[in-house]
């Protein structure tokens, strides 16, 4: 089944726990803790839209926090998600 989310993350833009289990006919809950495995196991990131390339001086990965007071900190909407190398290789090897 994690292979199926993989896919449908590879094909499509958007990647919404409800969208995807509507589309796999599973529940909502059970894809948003899919989502936290896959990203455990390496297969995908959390992708803040608003980052850019630069390291943040907070945390030393990205820039989600630069520049940023505290009420936009905690104010995140949505969660993107993208596919790793890893991500990509399984998709590719199970097509």
């Amino acid at each position: 089944m994690l292979i199926k989310v993989l896919k449908e993350m590879a094909n499509n833009e958007l990647h919404s726990h409800t969208e995807l289990a509507r589309k796999l006919g599973l529940d909502p809950e059970l894809v948003k803790q899919m989502f936290l495995n896959l990203e455990t196991m390496g297969y995908i990131v959390s992708d803040d839209p608003s980052c850019v390339d630069d390291e943040c001086e907070e945390c030393g990965v990205c820039c989600t926090k630069k520049n940023k007071t505290e009420q936009e900190k905690v104010s995140v909407v949505a969660t993107r998600w993208k596919l790793t190398e890893k991500g990509k290789e399984a998709v590719l090897k199970n097509m």
